[in-house]
């Protein structure tokens, strides 16, 4: 009988291959590697198995095979209290729950504890699978998160625009401070509920509109201006923006959420409104002496021609006494009388000069009524000048405002320049601000004062030359200020409207009223703009929308203005 020889190893071989293809080797060395803590349970709650990651992660528990789990030198008590595995083991379902424990590195962790009952093919429940999970940087990125949310809340709170968020159907989910405010509502009394179920008095349908089109196109909408009365009865002139909340991508059909952000603008306008009164009045603190002086000249000649009448009817009297003595001697018949009361009339009209009263009375008077026109004209200007107003816009006359400007700063431009005044006639009236656009003239002309102030100073044999004029432009009334100082240079011509950029020497400017100037003509829906060239001077243009306008008209001149301004 013959014998098969086998080759050295090979049984071996076929031993390993088969080895390698048993399952339970497998989840043996996967049970071991694992980095989650893993430990079984039969229905006695003896220990089973347990995974070298389990026992790290509970370190302050004996885990030993054949034993129940206790704590070192402990008796059998369960070292979790409520023992979670003998519950899931009871109720037959998976149990969970978080809770701290030391690891075998001493360190403190927080730990997700998963109880799943086993069971066999007939339903018996044989044993309990833990599992144990390191989740210390969940409970940091929660601590993270709340303290976000806080941030993000007083964040939102201390916002000074009204911010409310809606769902798809308009409940309200945010209600911050300043909505409360304005609203006369409380966030814990609107949350939830229906924005336009909670009393307030929308004017129109321009913020349901506003709602349905921001989500529609999923873009910013702006409703300008829409009266709201709130709960407690008053009555705000609001400006919105409806924002649309995006929806997410695995939702596509939900309707999507809006943010409205807004502003109470008759706040807002009462703030711009008074901080023009200030600058205005800032302004004419600066030309205090110069409007004093201004006043002064007329007011010193008044007293002048004041004191030669007095003197003047003062004499007159003296004549006239004399002939009324006259006329009782020749009512007496007294010849001698008559003839003492003739050389005395004689000597008194003598001593009277009565020719030079008779042509000097007439001009004395002519020139109080100048002197009186002139300070009349430069109160109604600083009257006009220092008035608040009301806020609301109105029509004006550009060219009245101008003159009223022409007056206030005479003293500004008087001893170095010629003023032109070449005004429009029949131009449209202006709708805006007029304390506003007033400011605006009077930033434009004390600048163009100082240009000229500055050559002259440099040419002193010199005089220079402020040109303004008006005219109508298409549907602009255009303000056109002229001056012969030495121009903007152009490196910094691009500046000149930047907030507290300034070519002055310090104290002679701020770098405010260029950038003031541009937010007026902004908020009236104009422009300002400026031409120079490096020693031939500068023109700004002030272009205000028409009212009414539709095509250019003759350009008058109004050369009567020019001339009350050029009188001394």
């Amino acid at each position: 009988m013959s014998r098969t020889r086998r080759r050295p190893g090979r049984g071996r071989a076929w031993d390993s291959a088969r080895e390698d293809r048993e399952p339970g080797r497998y989840f043996e060395a996967l049970f071991r590697s694992l980095d989650i803590g893993v430990c079984f349970f039969d229905a006695s709650l003896i220990l089973v198995a347990v995974n070298p990651a389990m026992r790290a992660l509970r370190g302050e528990v004996d885990l030993v095979r054949g034993q129940p789990c206790r704590r070192p030198g402990g008796h059998g008590a369960s070292p979790c209290g409520s023992c979670l595995a003998a519950l899931a083991l009871d109720q037959g379902r998976v149990l969970s729950r978080e809770s701290e424990a030391r690891g075998a590195d001493g360190l403190t962790r927080i730990l997700e504890i998963v109880c799943h009952p086993l069971a066999d093919a007939t339903g018996r429940r044989f044993g309990v699978a833990e599992v144990a999970r390191d989740i210390t940087w969940r409970g940091k990125a929660r601590q993270d998160i709340e303290l976000a949310n806080r941030d993000i809340e007083m964040l939102l709170g201390s916002i000074r625009a009204i911010l409310v968020t809606l769902d798809g159907e308009n409940r309200v989910r945010r209600f911050n401070a300043s909505a409360e405010a304005a609203f006369g509502l409380t966030a814990q009394t609107v949350t939830g509920r229906n924005f336009f179920d909670l009393g307030l008095a929308f004017e129109g349908e321009a913020l349901s509109l506003a709602l349905a089109d921001s989500r529609a196109r999923l873009a910013p909408v702006r409703v300008e201006e829409i009266r709201c009365r709130s709960a407690d009865g008053s009555e705000r002139l609001l400006g919105l923006t409806v924002n649309p909340v995006p929806v997410p991508d695995d939702t596509p059909d939900t309707v999507p959420g809006v943010l409205i952000l807004g502003q109470d603008l008759a706040a807002i306008k009462a703030r711009r409104l008074r901080d023009s009164h200030e600058r205005r009045m800032q302004a004419i603190g600066r030309l205090a002496s110069g409007i004093a002086h201004e006043i002064n000249t007329p007011i010193q000649y008044l007293g002048y021609n004041a004191g030669f009448l007095d003197e003047a009817f003062t004499a007159l009297g003296m004549v006239i006494d004399s002939q009324a003595a006259l006329a009782e001697a020749v009512r007496a018949g007294d010849t001698a009388a008559v003839a003492e009361a003739l050389d005395r009339t004689a000597k008194v009209a003598l001593e009277t000069d009565l020719d030079y009263l008779r042509q000097e009375i007439p001009q004395a008077i002519a020139n109080s009524r100048k002197g009186i026109r002139q300070v009349t004209e430069i109160v109604t200007a600083m009257r006009q000048m220092a008035h608040p107003g009301t806020g609301d816009k109105l029509f004006f006359d550009i060219n009245a405002a101008v003159r009223d400007i022409m007056i206030v700063t005479r003293n500004a431009w008087k001893n170095v320049a010629e003023v032109e005044l070449t005004l429009a006639q029949d131009l449209p009236l202006v709708y805006g601000l007029p304390q506003e656009v007033s400011q605006v003239l009077l930033n434009v002309v004390l600048n163009a004062a100082q240009a000229v102030e500055e050559q002259v100073s440099l040419e002193p044999w010199t005089r220079g030359r402020i040109a303004i004029a008006t005219s109508l432009s298409g549907d602009r009334v255009v303000v056109a200020v002229s001056d012969t100082g030495p121009g903007i240079p152009e490196e910094v011509r691009s500046r000149i409207f930047d907030p507290f950029f300034t070519t002055k020497d310090v104290g002679k400017g701020t770098g405010q009223g260029l950038a003031i100037s541009q937010a007026v003509m902004a908020r009236h829906g104009g422009e300002i703009d400026c031409v120079s060239q490096p020693g031939q001077g500068a023109t700004f243009f002030l272009r205000f929308p028409a009212a009414g306008a539709t095509s250019a008209g003759p350009a008058g001149r109004d050369d009567t203005a020019v001339k009350d301004l050029e009188r001394p």
